[in-house]
């Protein structure tokens, strides 16, 4: 699906160009991406250069992974073929980059990506306001440590560590959706906690989000997989960096778990494997930004640990416990209200990032309230809850490490030298859920899960 992209420049201050996404033949689909873009400016001061144009491509990238429907577009229900030129500032720069930047969307999102770069237009994406101030180099760069920031519970512990275990002052790169509620709520509720403890860190939020209506005021498909959001979120976690220091390194919290994202049975392996911050997409990343000429390092210190051992090792534990409350893991967060017990609370409890951050706070003796509780279903028998089939048969199967081992390579390339690391945090997973659930299920359910 070829998808054509438009720009219609800002006109007044304090405004990014609306870039015009649109696909189809006879019955044309046009829908303008929204970038909120005045506190990143105020922060970074940058609408030119390479980081900024790497901005740009991710926010159209992650534009066109909504507006293109799975369902309607992709060629098995799922996986779909999308061709697109990027308008950009330095053609020769990222064409180098082409093959890497489709290999590395391509892996991230299950799609067949057919790219291309076209020159954009001198005229500003963004216009400043005329007493808009922008953060003076000096303040700028004492900041050392670029962080990502979304209101989970791993970027929460991610933020608490650095700001508990050193003074150096940090950078939090969020993003939001205005479609998608509740992430950013969940950041400033959670960072006005921490302000009363810590104040060396810095908040830069960034709305990013296609209109919720297409430019003739219709509704349209949308898709909510965003398995391009991850490249967003980087890229704008980059930007910043940039700005402080060519080399800046940025930091990505997240438990080795969710980023491994190992296929519960063989039927979950492939494509549809969710795969966000997997070591390998975050590898082709690094490669691409050599490529651009960009030195930044990604990097996560938490690949090798659970979400457990996340949590248990939290560097305040005090601060934790007073504000992942606020934090929300969910991966169906406000979706499958017909599979909720309770559909007033953030967290479904049934998807898998629900089931890690409860073994996860079980290890800290702590028990918070979901949707639903497999344990105690209302609406549904066990095997007739989204997911709960396929745990089960995850924590009934007898795996070894070279079982996990070679699970974990069909679900995408890793490092061979760290293969055995990345099984253990597998099997260590295991462990953690086994625990929870011999602790807390019923003698019936254990029989269930193969646990007595």
């Amino acid at each position: 699906m070829k998808v054509n992209v438009s720009i219609s420049y800002p006109q007044k201050s304090r405004e990014f160009a609306r870039f015009i996404l649109s696909y189809g033949e006879q019955n044309v689909t046009e829908v303008a991406l929204d970038v909120d873009y005045g506190q990143m400016y105020a922060f970074t001061g940058l609408q030119t250069g390479i980081a900024f144009d790497l901005f740009v491509i991710a926010c159209i990238s992650y534009g066109v992974d909504i507006l293109l429907p799975r369902l309607g577009v992709g060629y098995d229900g799922w996986s779909r073929e999308i061709e697109i030129s990027y308008p950009v500032e330095n053609v020769g720069v990222f064409t180098n980059g082409k093959l890497d930047l489709e290999q590395m969307l391509n892996f991230l999102t299950g799609d067949v990506w057919t790219i291309s770069f076209e020159q954009r237009e001198t005229t500003p994406l963004y216009i400043a306001g005329k007493r808009s101030k922008v953060c003076a180099a000096s303040i700028r760069n004492s900041y050392k440590v670029v962080n990502l920031f979304s209101g989970g519970m791993d970027s929460l512990i991610g933020a608490i560590d650095h700001l508990s275990n050193s003074t150096d002052r940090i950078c939090l790169v969020s993003h939001t959706d205005s479609m998608f509620k509740g992430a950013k709520n969940d950041q400033l509720e959670i960072l006005k906690l921490i302000g009363q403890k810590y104040n060396h860190f810095h908040h830069i939020p960034t709305r990013v989000n296609m209109e919720k209506r297409d430019l003739h005021g219709n509704k349209y498909a949308k898709e909510t997989t965003l398995r391009s959001r991850s490249f967003l979120f980087l890229s704008m976690a980059i930007l910043v960096a940039d700005s402080i220091d060519t080399h800046m390194p940025v930091y990505i919290p997240e438990n080795g778990t969710i980023s491994l994202n190992y296929p519960l049975t063989p039927s979950r392996r492939s494509s549809c494997s969710t795969r966000t911050t997997h070591p390998y997409f975050l590898n082709l990343m690094q490669k691409f930004l050599g490529v651009i000429s960009l030195s930044h390092q990604i990097e996560n210190k938490y690949q090798y640990c659970t979400k457990g051992e996340m949590v248990e090792r939290c560097g305040d534990r005090e601060l934790l416990l007073n504000t992942y409350g606020l934090s929300c893991s969910c991966g169906k967060r406000g979706t499958r209200k017909d599979i909720r017990d309770n559909g007033h609370v953030p967290h479904c409890g049934v998807c898998m990032p629900c089931v890690y951050r409860r073994a996860a706070l079980h290890k800290i003796g702590i028990s918070e309230q979901v949707g639903t509780d497999i344990f105690r279903p209302k609406k549904r028998k066990i095997y007739e809850i989204p997911d709960m089939p396929a745990l089960i048969s995850f924590i009934r199967t007898n795996l070894s490490l070279n079982d996990i081992e070679k699970g974990l390579l069909v679900n995408g390339s890793l490092p061979i030298e760290h293969l055995r690391e990345y099984a253990n945090v597998v099997y260590r997973t295991r462990d953690e859920i086994k625990k929870w659930i011999r602790d807390e299920a019923s003698i019936e359910l254990k029989k269930e899960f193969g646990l007595c």
